[in-house]
């Protein structure tokens, strides 16, 4: 039992007191570290002069005499129409990608989205196809999604492109295929059964996933209704961006109704083929080689080669146009959002 008359001693503990220019007083070093507005606008400019070049890489060494029997008299409404209906396809695969992240990862404000969605697009102009992807990780970040919920939307979104390019692909089977009609019958059972049950897609997008040795996809939060939209967009994205090769071809002589199905489902085809293979900017040559024989079934040889080499710049301005135009005008928003609020602020 303690004795309550007994006093606790405390032993005291010596402190030290250092003396000045000892080496305790010295500052620790700190690594000085780079402004991270500084590196990401370095970074930007990298990514830019990367993604001029990859455009030039794909321009280069073509033969664009044979484009001359596109501009003729009446030709040039006709071909600032062609430009903004593959502006609108591209645009429908815009919110499709979105539809597709709010379905796999989180809705964002539209502006970051669309942000995102047309630096992970300028990607495809770069060798390697995947610094677009890593530009939408670290930026996805920033929005709050993880890098698996970025990675999946990526895995995912490509499963939707590549199976509705597919389905709107059978419809050049008119054009090479005899009894082709019938195989126009094809594309509506599946594009009903992936609208029926979107998880099919997830499921798709883990085998992928498994064939590639990658990460699957995280488990999908719940949102089935956006991934059916992102189906149906994406195939109306390929229907518009196929609409610019009939005009191409129309303008070459083509008979209209014929080179319809040939143009619209020999473009998804091509293109589909070009995102197939990596190493090839935005699928140069891969695609022209591939449209050709779909177009040579409506038109003679050198028309056909003419219109495959008119497909490719032709897309090349509307993706510019449309992906400056956005970025743009993202970027005016954020900076008006910025000095209303610095001006409220300063009120304040």
């Amino acid at each position: 039992m303690t004795d309550p008359h007994m006093t606790t001693e405390k032993t005291a503990v010596p402190v030290l007191v250092p003396v000045p220019g000892s080496p305790c007083t010295k500052t620790p070093y700190k690594k000085t570290r780079v402004p991270s507005a500084v590196w990401r606008r370095s970074l930007a400019a990298l990514f830019a002069v990367a993604v001029v070049a990859g455009i030039c890489l794909a321009l280069r060494g073509q033969d664009w005499s044979v484009l001359a029997g596109l501009f003729h008299g009446g030709s040039a409404a006709a071909l600032l129409g062609a430009v903004v209906i593959s502006a609108a396809g591209l645009l429908c695969g815009t919110r499709s990608w979105l539809l597709t992240l709010s379905a796999i990862a989180l809705p964002v404000p539209t502006g970051t989205g669309i942000r995102m969605f047309f630096v992970g697009f300028l990607g495809k102009f770069v060798p390697g196809r995947v610094w677009g992807l890593i530009a939408q990780i670290r930026m996805g970040e920033r929005a709050g999604a993880t890098k698996a919920q970025m990675a999946g939307t990526y895995l995912v979104n490509l499963v939707v492109v590549l199976l509705t390019g597919g389905l709107v692909g059978m419809l050049v089977a008119p054009a090479l295929l005899p009894h082709g009609v019938w195989w126009l019958l094809l594309p509506l059972v599946p594009l009903a059964v992936l609208v029926a049950r979107p998880e099919l897609i997830h499921g798709l997008a883990g085998l992928a996933a498994r064939i590639g040795r990658r990460p699957p996809p995280p488990p999908s939060p719940g949102r089935p209704g956006a991934l059916r939209r992102a189906v149906a967009y994406q195939t109306v994205a390929w229907v518009l961006s196929g609409l610019h090769v009939w005009v191409l071809a129309v303008l070459l002589g083509a008979a209209p109704l014929p080179a319809l199905t040939a143009s619209v489902g020999g473009f998804a085809l091509a293109t589909v083929a070009g995102t197939l293979v990596v190493f090839a900017p935005d699928g140069v040559g891969v695609r022209e080689l591939l449209l050709v024989p779909a177009l040579a079934s409506v038109l003679p040889l050198p028309a056909a080669i003419a219109t495959a080499l008119g497909s490719r710049v032709l897309t090349l301005v509307a993706e510019l146009v449309t992906s400056g135009t956005a970025l743009g005008g993202v970027a005016l928003r954020d900076r008006r959002v910025l000095t209303a609020s610095l001006r409220k602020g300063t009120i304040a």
